[in-house]
């Protein structure tokens, strides 16, 4: 945040996902609008089927709250991967910026990043929250400066970050039970391809829809653990590495069985018609645009 808004940061930052406060970087920007109130400029990064973010009665709430007029602008995770190096390298930060930057970010370019520390007298939530989390304190300190605000979601977060989810609209339409099994499920999505859940006379549907078999968050890998092999596939973790463990020993999935059953079992899938046939290929900017439905 530039150093000229710190003082509305108390009322900001009580958003918790990963807030970015950056010094002021030398745009010529109006400041201030016409009725002399501060602007302040975030960055949201959000994927493209989240709810825009100035569309929400939350940014009114917060800018009463702030005395201050924000101006959002949204990036899409896909469009800020290609852009972020290029941005950061050119000087060109916003005043907060939400799910943007890491540690690593802070660090580099240190400059542009507001020391948060000397202003958590002033922010009686924030430090709150960091002396209730003092992993989430280590976490965002670099020295004696803390760069960036993390975000924690409470224990109802504490799980896999990859799940399985179906239409029971369709399922309900179609007279069909949940799957339990990998060969109900074929049955399912099956149904779903040629017996039009979605009762629009076109054969539209697609029936499963998988984002590509990397090792990573909301890999379709995760079907393993239907044979033991217990993931949670959570960025930068060690089940991401091929981790797991089978009765007391660490072993490695990426040689396992139950790997080459779930290809197989893809590739099957793949071949009916039933998951996308470019899902090797694509970028998440396609899979997100094929699950934007009509709302």
């Amino acid at each position: 945040m530039a150093r000229r808004s710190v003082r509305l940061l108390a009322s900001i930052v009580a958003v918790a996902t990963m807030a970015t406060a950056l010094a002021a970087c030398g745009n010529k920007q109006a400041t201030t609008d016409e009725n002399g109130k501060p602007i302040v400029n975030i960055l949201v990064r959000r994927n493209v089927t989240d709810h825009p973010m100035q569309d929400t009665q939350y940014t009114k709430d917060l800018e009463a709250a702030c005395d201050c007029t924000i101006k959002w602008q949204e990036v899409s995770d896909n469009a800020w991967g290609q852009q972020k190096s290029a941005k950061m390298a050119a000087g060109e930060f916003p005043d907060i910026g939400l799910s943007l930057f890491s540690m690593v970010d802070a660090a580099k370019y240190s400059t542009y990043f507001e020391d948060l520390k000397p202003h958590l007298d002033k922010m009686p939530n924030v430090k709150e929250f960091l002396k209730a989390q003092p992993g989430a304190a280590k976490y965002v300190t670099d020295g004696t400066k803390i760069a960036m605000l993390p975000s924690d979601r409470g224990k109802g977060y504490g799980v896999s970050g990859t799940h399985m989810f179906i239409n029971k609209t369709w399922l309900d339409k179609l007279g069909l039970e949940m799957p339990t099994t990998w060969d109900e499920l074929e049955n399912v999505l099956e149904a779903f391809k040629t017996q039009d859940p979605n009762d629009n006379g076109k054969a539209d549907e697609v029936p499963m829809n998988i984002r590509s078999l990397g090792f990573g968050l909301w890999s379709p890998l995760a079907l393993m653990n239907s044979e033991g092999v217990v993931t949670s596939f959570m960025g930068g973790s060690a089940s991401e590495q091929g981790y797991y463990v089978d009765n007391g020993k660490v072993k490695s999935y990426y040689t396992s069985d139950a790997l080459k059953d779930v290809v197989s079992y893809l590739h099957g899938l793949m071949a009916k018609g039933l998951i996308p046939k470019d899902v090797l290929t694509r970028d998440a900017s396609q899979y997100t645009s094929q699950t934007v439905s009509d709302g």
